[in-house]
């Protein structure tokens, strides 16, 4: 490519692939697989939310997989014109900002298990694992969306995207940091219910501990949350070289550590969603978990200061066919 030729005036005649916006000619065959995946993933979602009546969790996985149909939709476009500058403005923010709310929904989930096990086992009151970390993901999301806004900016103006690049990446950083923080709260109460022992967990939940389906959902959260860390990192080491750098321009890496992993994360929590984990203990857990006061009121983030203030943190379940209160 001359150095006198814009990249926004490239085309096949005038530039080598090298010099797009990805690097290469993004494949035809592995976009469109994941562009099904993503689909069925997004189809299956909102029905089991509906069936289950999880609205957060639905809500959440439903625009993450919504995002990545549109993030794979820019690539296959990106197939027949590489320098296309729409194909690259919906990639970069459709499979960017995705994980945002795939994170979103797998937080939602730990305050239910935590209830499930024994609410007064737990060094944190159950709310604070929905609040405080959705909380943490909605800055995540805050910070990482200018980014991928200036990308763009840059972009349409010819330039390499670095600047944003580097904001998206301080996005990304502090999700990595959120999901480790709540990873290390979920294997200490894990820790602490193992130290009590299984005579002091909550009795009303014992058969839906012992029940395949709980146990399916619980191993299939931690795959979903294990593919969601590969693939942070992995974007992390993406984008710390920029979009120009070695990394974003290897599409097998990116198959792999990107869109395998998201997929996996997607597939999974359809299969075993929490809505059929929980099954009919998902009413009587939900409202269990209304009792609870918002952790940002005065002593009400640790679960030994709402028993020090005689606040109930118990419900007496009559039913396991209660009705739904709380749809996150």
């Amino acid at each position: 490519m001359s150095d006198n030729i814009s990249i926004l005036d490239c085309n096949w005649d005038l530039c080598p692939i090298s010099a797009s916006w990805f690097g290469y000619r993004p494949s035809l065959p592995m976009n469109a697989t994941f562009l099904a995946i993503f689909t069925i993933a997004f189809t299956a979602h909102i029905f089991l939310s509906v069936h289950y009546k999880t609205h957060g969790f639905g809500i959440c996985m439903s625009i993450a997989c919504g995002l990545e149909v549109s993030g794979y939709i820019g690539r296959i476009l990106a197939y027949n014109n590489p320098w296309s500058l729409p194909a690259f403005f919906i990639q970069i923010n459709g499979v960017g900002l995705a994980p945002t709310f795939f994170a979103a929904g797998i937080y939602l989930c730990l305050t239910r298990i935590v209830i499930a096990y024994g609410a007064d086992i737990s060094r944190v009151q159950p709310k604070v694992y929905t609040y405080f970390f959705v909380l943490c993901d909605i800055i995540s999301l805050v910070i990482q969306a200018p980014g991928g806004a200036l990308s763009s900016v840059s972009a349409s103006q010819g330039k390499p995207p670095t600047l944003g690049a580097y904001i998206g990446l301080s996005g990304i950083c502090f999700q990595v940091l959120s999901l480790s923080i709540w990873l290390g709260l979920a294997a200490e109460f894990a820790w602490r219910c193992r130290k009590v022992g299984t005579k002091a967990w909550d009795p009303r939940y014992e058969q839906l501990r012992d029940s395949w389906r709980f146990k399916a959902f619980m191993a299939a959260l931690g795959i979903a949350t294990a593919a969601l860390y590969v693939r942070s990192v992995y974007r992390i080491a993406e984008l710390s070289e920029g979009y120009t750098g070695h990394l974003a321009k290897d599409e097998i890496a990116f198959c792999i550590l990107e869109a395998v992993m998201i997929a996996i994360l997607a597939l999974v929590t359809a299969a075993y969603h929490p809505g059929y984990g929980f099954g009919e203990a998902y009413g009587p857990i939900s409202e269990q978990k209304a009792l609870y006061l918002p952790p940002w009121k005065k002593g009400a983030f640790f679960t030994r200061d709402l028993k020090s203030r005689d606040i109930p943190v118990e419900l007496s379940v009559q039913s396991k066919t209660c009705a739904r209160t709380d749809g996150i």
